[in-house]
């Protein structure tokens, strides 16, 4: 093909795959509450975790006797939600609302819900969710396009080292972005919420600062999981063996907890949250190196005549 057939070609994977993540996407648009939900639930848990704690070690214990009748109205509206969100039980929208402008005034230092600055903010977290919502389910359409361009110019032997390495670096780094999202950042949450003192500062976390941390967070971490494949890579290619993983496992720890620390906020429980696993990573890409340095000598010592 010549280059302007290729540039035809790949013209034509683009526009498959925009239309498919843009079709995916305007499903998604009818769909704001779940959408939202399943942004906002690594929030919602550091939050119910931190309620729960004040709930029944601060505010029950105080003598709602001395306190005046607004007090004793705001009071109120805080158990009704701490049994809706701790028991389940409903509340109105509108008693949910009155809680929440409540919990400050009790000294609560995190708002039942985030707040948003700008007229657009709310509206453009939105669309981003729901273009990487889009993203997600129109997937296997981007990679079959990317697929049938890519794979065109590949020989039989590096179609099958693709076909056989990228399902596992999928699944590597869906493993890194579910740990961020379900592990990583509700206990990072909850360690920077308790650290700061509600008298110096407030907690108003506002809807585009969150996810901008839910993201940074969750993608870091997607491609810190990449490290067995990267380290199986090298000793496959020949650039490097596992010997030298080994002999040299002191310093890639400290790296690993160098790494970590430029990728997440700098406070000590998210940088030993994202060390611990790369640490685990780290023994497993050298087995995986062993497996493959290992096979590299048997297939060097292979009659020339045998080989595939």
């Amino acid at each position: 093909m010549s280059f302007r057939s290729h540039l035809e070609e790949l013209r034509k994977r683009v526009i498959v795959s925009l239309l498919s993540v843009g079709i995916c996407m305007l499903g998604f648009l009818f769909w704001q509450d779940a959408v939202m939900g399943v942004l906002l639930a690594p929030y919602q848990t550091s939050w119910r975790f931190n309620f729960s704690s004040w709930y029944e070690n601060d505010f029950k214990t105080q003598d709602f006797s001395k306190l005046s009748a607004d007090e004793q109205t705001k009071a109120l509206y805080i158990h009704k939600l701490a049994k809706s969100e701790l028991d389940g039980e409903e509340i109105t929208d509108s008693d949910w609302a009155k809680a929440n402008a409540s919990l400050h005034w009790f000294g609560f230092p995190l708002p039942a819900g985030l707040i948003y600055t700008a007229p657009l903010q709310y509206f453009m977290v939105f669309m981003i969710a729901a273009a990487i919502f889009g993203l997600v389910l129109a997937s296997p359409i981007v990679f079959m396009e990317m697929w049938k361009f890519i794979g065109a110019g590949l020989y039989q032997k590096e179609r099958r080292a693709v076909l056989r390495f990228v399902p596992f670096s999928l699944g590597l780094f869906g493993s890194g972005v579910a740990f961020g999202y379900k592990i990583m950042v509700p206990m990072a949450l909850v360690f920077l919420v308790g650290f700061a003192n509600p008298r110096m500062a407030t907690n108003l976390f506002t809807i585009s600062d969150y996810f901008r941390f839910l993201f940074i967070l969750t993608v870091a971490l997607g491609a810190v999981f990449q490290m067995p494949l990267i380290m199986m890579g090298l000793v496959k290619f020949g650039i490097t063996t596992p010997g030298l993983y080994t002999k040299y496992w002191r310093h890639s720890i400290l790296t690993m907890f160098i790494v970590s620390a430029m990728l997440t906020p700098p406070d000590p429980v998210t940088q030993v949250l994202m060390a611990g696993p790369m640490i685990l990573l780290f023994g497993f890409g050298i087995l995986l190196s062993k497996m493959a340095h290992r096979k590299r000598i048997e297939a060097a010592e292979m009659p020339s005549g045998s080989s595939d």
